[in-house]
């Protein structure tokens, strides 16, 4: 009885439920089976058609033919066994089979056979284990996820194929029957694959109908037999890879070339049948009563042939023997990688199915069974509590368990993620030696088991001082089944299920959640999703709504005009698109992206008065100025002599450093290149005039202005920021751990990496990005828009980001690898891992991720894209009259030796980035890739880039390229530190589809739209020279850079965060705020700061050369006179310095909090330890044995004033890591009471705010990004003090205020620029190192008015420029309008005359076709067509001059309307214009070659110009519709009052005032001290000087006079000197 079991697939409509008929035996059978056999059944429908016994006999005839004697043979889709039941006694049998009723059938006819109830895809055998396959595959286009045999997504039988070569070793055999789509499909991707495999023994194609008595199908199949070849033997024939054409009933069709050259091979007459679709498909006919007869007949044919190549099966080699009888199978469940222990104390992996060996050090092996229990057990407890809501007694007996044997562990071995350091060798860029983590062999060989993060995960742990806790695992449940919603109420409820589940809008499931159709679902779904007039899918309003809106109007306004249901869409996306720029807004700069390379020829026409200027823009970043080099406005108005103006205009629009040098000859006779000051400081004065002018005169003609406006606002001004506050209240977070509750930001985070292609978590310290990425990752995956991430971390996370991973999803699958794990010989082993298990994600530190390389191949094309863009600009630019061939030859040349270069490379031999199957990356500390290769002429800008950022932008590109949707997710606190110019280095990784559409895709491009510049003199890294060098100093458009910013970047600060740390102290105002200590300037500090006043002066004056003083030498000594005179002087102080009243201050508060009680940080007790911790930051006057400096200073003052000396500590003291702990240790602990280092030492990584009570700065940095680090330490959670102190000790009248001041204004500047917030169009640039002249003078003098001065002048000159601006606007507005109305005026005029034209209109279409020609009338379009081209003759069209216009006049009619033609040159072509007499627009033009060779095809189309004129009606309104609105909005800007005008009106004001301020104080000003009084203090002397090693000088000290001396004497002890002072 069993044996008559047809399979499921004889009966698929009982499992259609719309299929009344089926409705009794249906309701049977669900009460047969179980929720997971109906399902397994209902799969099986599809392609489940068991095999006729007599083909089944026939295959195995064929195989025994072939050689077949005995072995092990596997057949995929066994079904009932047919293949099973008629296999040869010497056959062991494995099968198959989806369907597990079916599968148990077949158990019990053929009970000495294996037969695995699993799909095939997710078979996991070794590669080569079977001697032979055979059966038959199921049809079917469906594509099956099985990463390692199924990675090119071939359909389901050429699956089944492929994985059947690969399990059978070299010289077995497969014999198979499929889907005539095997062999006939149009691509020839799986035969290859195939034929990369096996040898084509033999095909044969069955009879139509052949299945139709066993499995009642009429699916046309083919036998096919193979023979695996070993690897590397050449493939015996590759005919049949490809398909022919053949004419068959007189239709063409394609079928394999292995027919068409066999046609003996199919049994029976080819035909075509149309389908039950209309489509024609493939038939074989012939006598299916004798299929056995000519079935047996083909196959001694094919084992006759087969035997005269030698393609027969072959004996098992030893080493085959060797490895088949090595093989132990392992438990079905078990993941590839997991480690099993044997008998006797050994261990195994699992690995294709099997156990091989796993080498384990005898001292590892009790503590590694220990790990592999506690896995054991929480896995069990994991699934347990999945299984019920109900904390069951199993549950909780199993919980104590695990606990039990986690606590026995740690008794033991300690903790789980314990970790010693030992020295590396090498150093850090601070020069400290620095050392390797060294994980337990036990621990790091559990790591490459898939389910060892989740024994990592059993506990909490601290890196810092490696103590551990217990996870919330060992305590409460932490998997919570949820239930699946099954209906909603509202569509917005729909909607957001379907998110939830697919991450998009899918109408279907809508539909049924609603309980409607999907016809009926639609309508409800209006204003909530939006029709993609492009792809046609739906698409969730707020991301319809939100990005280019611009680019998305203009796709939904041409599908419009042919559907208007789409009207919707225009409507709704014109409400939404940015207000327009105007000309007071923008800021135009030379050579910027958005105006012409034409543009910039007219200005220097103009501006230099010459007609022979040419400008040439090639590609971004590329100018080419030629000509206009000879008279005074190019080599003195605009220019020099040295550097014409075309050549500094060029230099501008390049971005280029404008320098001028001196070629000089030394006596060897060698040339030398010397930089001219004077001469380079004259052709930059020249470069910022031609700026200036350029920017004036771009707006100055109305017409230019609105175009250029139009431009800019279509480059820049189209993207709409999506508000994501909100967005990621639908999601359910099925997985995640019951104890965890996501934050709404952290929501909002994950929202925005399912919706963007890529997206920035810039996230405070604390925010929880790790959470974020994880849930990220884990969401995208289960809704299927990414398959297996990557997440990238710096290499000492390994362990705790897999272990926080577990934490949060407990039954999570990740895969964790370092640099160790994929060194050449374990890369194969771990590619193979990755891509044979379904991991939820891959973890790899930044050093493992960059050892996965990609193919040459994807390296060359990587930089072959750049080649093909600047080829394609070469085959543009080599017309006659094109200037910069050359230049960009020169640029493909370099470009290709790159290329070379990579590929002389020598060839990887293991697997590579491609194999691993990874389509999404996510990268932890973003900031550490910021190095990435960048090419600028702005020396300061450029990029050589670092090997680890290449190869991550490689790898993203290569995702890119693979049409990957989404793409990258990265996360770091600090995206922008030091410079703006960061933004563009994080776009280019995460977004840049946005800076090629604004063509601003190269660097120089970028920064000519959005950057200004400043060449000065600094400091070269030597310490001891000056170069020239080119930094931003401004930027500008701002807005519209943020927007391109804002579209991936998350920014969430502290202030969004409201973390609990603790509040700053209340100053005396009430302000919450850091306090600022004033420390009153000593006399000779007063001195040296006038003295620099003086130097600065000089700098602008350029009476010194810039080697011997600059603004930088000036800036620092400024600074560090400010901490100390001793600093910059032998001198010392006449009075208290900021280290006293540091000293001072930081006494106090430690008599005040010496007794403060505080928890154990390990414990969480009370300590016995008392008093708080302060923290000390000076950048400069760090520790030195050998010279006087401020570290020392202030422990000597601390000690003085009765401070414990051991109390006090350096950050400097600690040399290692391991000292790092040590001191982070005992200062959280109450060893040390104050803890004073710089940002560098003492900044990131520095965890010690338990107690810290106070942090000083006693000096200012330069970055906005240290004074955070810095207050970090403090501000931070963990701290138990509920206030906290942050103080700046300020000299005043010294550089202390002012640099203060600058660091405050910058960090505004990022603050808003990272939230995209900036009201401001010009910002500063961050990174500035040194104060310009004009501040320091006015520091110097210690008058603020002369600060305020140069202030308020420059505010004055900017609002004055954008009143200018205005007016400009007003101009142009005025002309758009005006040109408006004109455009309304002539639309109504040819609105008018086609009217008037509308009612003398005929039909002239098919047989009504009249037209009179010459005084004669024709009704055939072709005789109509000859007439007029004998017309062309006669009249001496055909022979008319090329450069002559002439008017014909009327040439025939039409419709009752004359046709005239008149003609004129263009560009040595003779045009014609063809038009209906009185009818406006219905004109066309086309070339005397066009209009003799038109014949019909022109008849047709002046006759089109007839039947078209209610079209052109409708376009001339629609024409003066736009027109009109057009007119009124620029009419309703027209007036309105300059926004700026009241700051304008202020800034006045404040100028006169300070101006009137100046001037009463300079009529009452003392005499200047005299050139002799200050000529002691010089720069040699500052430079030359050396403080010495000392404490204080005595305490009765009066100023001195400043002598230089050759060894200044120590300062003096300090042992009597007044506290109080």
């Amino acid at each position: 009885m069993l044996a008559r079991w047809s399979s499921w697939g004889a009966i698929p409509d009982v499992f259609d439920a719309v299929k009344t008929d089926w409705t009794r035996e249906r309701d049977e059978l669900r009460a047969l089976l179980s929720e997971e056999e109906w399902e397994a059944a209902a799969r099986t429908t599809i392609n489940a058609h068991y095999t006729d016994p007599l083909i089944a006999r026939q295959l195995w005839r064929a195989l025994t033919a072939l050689g077949f004697q005995g072995g092990a043979v596997l057949e995929p889709g066994s079904g009932a066994g047919t293949f099973i039941g008629l296999a040869p006694d010497s056959a062991t049998m494995t099968g198959v089979e989806l369907d597990p009723i079916t599968a148990a059938i077949s158990r019990g006819l053929y009970p000495h056979a294996e037969v695995r109830a699993e799909s095939f895809a997710d078979t996991r055998l070794p590669e080569a284990h079977f001697d032979a396959a055979i059966g038959n595959v199921p049809f079917s286009n469906v594509v099956l996820h099985d990463p390692v045999h199924n990675a090119t997504k071939q359909s389901m039988h050429n699956h089944f194929i492929l994985k059947s070569l690969r399990l059978t070793r070299p010289g077995g055999l497969v014999a198979t029957l499929t889907s005539h789509f095997t062999m006939d499909a149009q691509s020839p991707g799986a035969r290859r694959e195939m034929n990369d495999l096996a040898d084509l023994i033999g095909a044969i194609r069955l009879p139509t109908g052949a299945h139709r008595r066993a499995a009642g199908t009429e699916a046309l199949t083919d036998l096919l037999v193979f023979r695996r070849r070993a690897v590397g033997e050449p493939p015996a024939d590759e005919l049949w890879e490809t398909v022919r054409p053949i004419m068959l009933d007189g239709q063409q069709t394609k079928i394999n070339a292995y027919f068409d050259e066999h046609p003996e091979q199919v049994l029976g007459e080819l035909s075509l049948e149309q389908g039950m679709y209309g489509q024609a498909s493939l038939k074989v006919t012939a006598d299916v009563d004798r299929l056995e007869d000519d079935l047996a007949g083909a196959i001694d044919a094919l084992v006759f042939s087969a035997r005269r190549r030698g393609l027969v099966m072959t004996e098992r080699t030893a080493a085959q023997q060797t490895r088949r009888a090595a093989f132990t199978p392992s438990p079905p469940e078990a993941w590839d990688g997991s480690i099993v222990v044997q008998p006797g104390g050994t261990f195994a992996t699992v690995a294709g199915g099997g156990l091989e060996p796993f080498a384990v050090p005898k001292s590892a092996s009790k503590e590694l069974t220990a790990l592999l229990g506690l896995r054991d057990r929480a896995t069990a407890l994991l699934a347990m509590e999945a299984a019920t809501v109900d904390d069951t007694e199993e549950i909780t007996e199993a919980r104590a368990a695990l606990r039990r044997d986690y606590q026995k562990y740690l008794g033991a071995y300690g903790p789980l993620n314990r970790y010693g350091l030992r020295p590396t060798g090498r150093t850090n860029d601070a020069g400290d030696p620095t050392y390797a983590r060294i994980v337990p062999t036990p621990l790091r060989l559990l790591r490459s088991d898939p389910f060892g993060p989740l024994v990592l995960a059993l506990e909490q742990f601290d890196d810092t001082d490696q103590t551990a806790h217990q996870a919330a695992i060992l305590s409460r449940r932490v998997v919570a089944p949820r239930a699946e919603v099954q209906g909603v109420e509202t569509p917005a409820d729909a909607i957001a299920v379907s998110l939830d589940r697919t991450g998009r809008i899918d109408i279907t499931l809508i539909a049924d959640l609603l309980g409607m159709t999907d016809h009926e679902a639609r309508p409800a779904l209006d204003g909530l999703v939006f029709t993609d007039p492009t792809t046609g899918e739906l698409v969730h309003a707020p991301a319809y709504l939100s990005g280019d809106v611009r680019a998305k109007l203009d796709d939904a306004t041409s599908r419009a005009a042919e559907d208007p249901a789409f009207q919707r869409n225009v409507d709704a996306l014109q409400s939404v698109l940015p207000e327009p720029l105007g000309v007071e807004d923008i800021s135009a700069r030379l050579g910027a992206v958005w105006i012409s390379e034409q543009v910039h020829q007219d200005f220097l026409r103009e501006l230099l008065r010459s007609t022979d200027v040419r400008v040439e823009n090639p590609m971004p970043g590329m100018w080419e100025v030629r000509g206009g080099r000879q008279g005074l406005p190019s080599t003195s108005e605009w220019g020099t002599q040295r550097r014409p103006a075309p050549d500094i205009a060029q230099a501008v629009m390049e971005q280029k450093t404008i320098l001028v040098y001196d070629e000089t000859e030394e006596a060897d006779g060698t040339k030398r290149r010397v930089l001219n000051p004077v001469e380079t400081a004259a052709a930059q004065e020249k470069a910022e005039a031609l700026q200036e002018r350029f920017a004036e005169w771009i707006w100055e003609d109305p017409a230019r202005a609105a175009d250029l406006v139009a431009e800019y606002n279509k480059r820049f001004n189209s993207i709409v920021l999506r508000d994501y506050t909100d967005a990621g209240d639908y999601l359910s977070l099925p997985g995640l751990a019951a104890n965890f509750t996501p934050r709404p930001h952290q929501r909002a985070a994950v929202a925005r990496m399912i919706a963007e292609p890529a997206a920035g978590l810039f996230h405070e310290v604390g925010a929880g990005k790790t959470a974020e990425m994880i849930m990220g990752a884990m969401e995208m995956r289960r809704m299927g828009l990414i398959n297996k991430p990557v997440i990238v971390v710096p290499n000492h996370m390994l362990e705790q980001f897999g272990r926080e991973w577990l934490q949060l999803y407990p039954q999570a699958r990740v895969l964790a690898a370092s640099s160790q794990e994929l060194t050449a010989d374990k890369r194969r082993l771990f590619v193979a891992r990755a891509s044979a298990n379904d991991w939820d994600a891959v973890i790899l530190t930044q050093g493992a991720f960059a050892k996965i390389p990609l193919r040459t191949e994807t390296q060359q094309a990587y930089i072959r894209a750049q080649v093909e863009e600047v080829k394609g600009v070469l085959e543009h630019a080599e017309g006659e009259d094109r200037m910069s061939v050359k230049r960009v030859q020169r640029k493909l040349l370099a470009l290709e030796n790159k290329l070379k270069d990579r590929t002389d490379t020598s060839r990887d031999v293991g697997v590579c980035f491609e194999d691993t199957s990874i389509d999404y990356v996510v990268v932890d500390e973003m900031h550490m890739y910021k190095n990435l290769a960048t090419e600028s002429n702005i020396a300061g800008a450029a990029i050589d880039g670092s090997d680890r950022a290449t190869d991550l932008h490689m790898k993203l590109e290569y995702l890119r390229s693979q049409g990957r949707e989404r793409v990258v997710t990265g996360a770091t606190a600090t995206p922008i530190s030091n410079s703006v110019t960061e933004a563009f280095v994080m776009q280019r990784y995460l977004r840049p589809d946005l800076l090629e559409k604004a063509g601003i895709g190269s660097f120089d491009a970028w920064a000519a739209t959005f950057g200004q510049t400043v060449t000065q003199m600094e400091m070269a890294p030597t310490g001891n020279t000056f170069r020239m060098k080119t930094r931003f100093a401004k930027f500008q458009n701002v807005p519209e850079m943020l927007k391109l910013w804002s579209v991936f970047a998350d920014v969430k600060t502290a202030d969004d965060l409201q973390l609990p740390t603790p509040d700053l102290a209340a100053r005396d105002d009430g302000a919450r705020v850091p306090a600022t200590v004033p420390v009153q300037p000593t006399v000779e500090l007063e001195q040296y700061i006038e003295s620099l006043g003086d130097r600065a002066e000089k700098v602008q004056n350029k009476q010194v050369t810039p080697d011997e003083d600059n603004m930088l030498t000036i800036s620092t000594d400024g600074r560090k006179a400010a901490l100390d005179i001793r600093m910059v002087l032998p001198q010392g102080p006449s009075g208290p310095t900021k280290v006293d009243a540091a000293a001072d201050a930081i006494y106090r508060v430690w008599e005040k909090t010496r007794d403060n009680e505080y928890l154990d940080t390990l414990t969480g007790q009370p300590s016995p330890v008392r008093g708080a911790l302060q923290l000390v930051f000076s950048d400069i006057g760090t520790p030195n044995p050998d010279r006087w400096n401020a570290y020392d200073e202030l422990h000597a003052q601390l000690v003085l004033r009765g401070m414990p000396a051991e109390a006090i500590r350096f950050m400097h003291e600690a040399k290692t890591d391991a000292d790092k702990a040590r001191l982070f240790a005992a200062a959280r602990a109450g060893h040390v009471a104050v803890l004073v280092g710089s940002t560098e030492k003492m900044g990131v990584g520095t965890n010690v705010q338990a107690r810290a009570v106070a942090l000083y700065h006693l000096d200012c940095p330069w970055r906005p990004s240290d004074i955070a680090q810095r207050e970090g330490r403090i501000l931070r959670q963990g701290n138990q003090n509920p206030e906290v102190a942050i103080v700046r000790f300020v000299t005043e009248r010294s550089f202390d205020s002012y640099m203060w001041q600058g660091v405050e204004r910058k960090a505004t500047f990022i603050a808003q620029l990272m939230r995209g917030r900036l009201d401001t169009r010009e910002i500063e640039e961050i990174d500035s190192s040194a104060l310009s002249a004009a501040e320091a003078k006015a520091i110097s003098s210690g008058n603020p008015l002369l600060l305020e001065h140069s202030t308020v002048q420059n505010e004055v000159t900017r609002l004055r420029r954008l009143e200018r601006a205005h007016q400009r606007n007003e101009s142009m507005l005025v002309h758009t309008r005006d040109r408006a109305r004109a455009d309304a005026r002539r639309a109504q005029t040819d609105i008018d005359g086609l009217e008037a034209a509308m009612p003398h209109v005929r039909d002239t279409s098919g047989d009504r076709f009249r037209m009179r020609l010459r005084s004669r009338d024709y009704d055939s379009r072709v005789d109509a067509g000859h007439a007029l081209m004998s017309w062309a003759r006669d009249s001496g069209f055909t022979s008319a001059p090329l450069y002559a216009s002439r008017e014909y006049g009327v040439i025939g009619s039409i419709s009752g309307f004359d046709v005239q033609l008149s003609t004129h040159p263009m560009l040595r072509t003779l045009m014609g214009e063809v038009g209906l007499v009185g009818v406006p627009r219905s004109g066309f033009s086309m070339s005397r070659e066009a209009f003799l060779d038109g014949g019909t095809g022109l008849i047709q189309r002046i006759e089109n110009r007839v039947s078209g004129i209610p079209a052109l009606l409708e376009q001339a309104r629609g024409d003066r519709d736009a027109a009109q609105q057009s007119a009124a909005e620029a009419q309703a800007r027209i007036g309105l009052p300059f926004k700026h005008a009241t700051a304008l009106t202020a800034a006045e004001e404040d100028l006169t005032r300070v101006e009137a301020q100046l001037a009463a104080m300079q009529d009452k000003a003392e005499p200047e001290p005299t050139a002799t009084e200050r000529a002691s203090l010089t720069v040699e002397v500052v430079n030359a000087h050396r403080p010495a090693l000392g404490i204080r000088s005595h305490p009765d000290r009066h100023p001195a006079a400043f002598e230089p001396k050759a060894q200044p004497a120590p300062s003096g002890h300090g042992s009597n000197r007044n506290l109080s002072s």
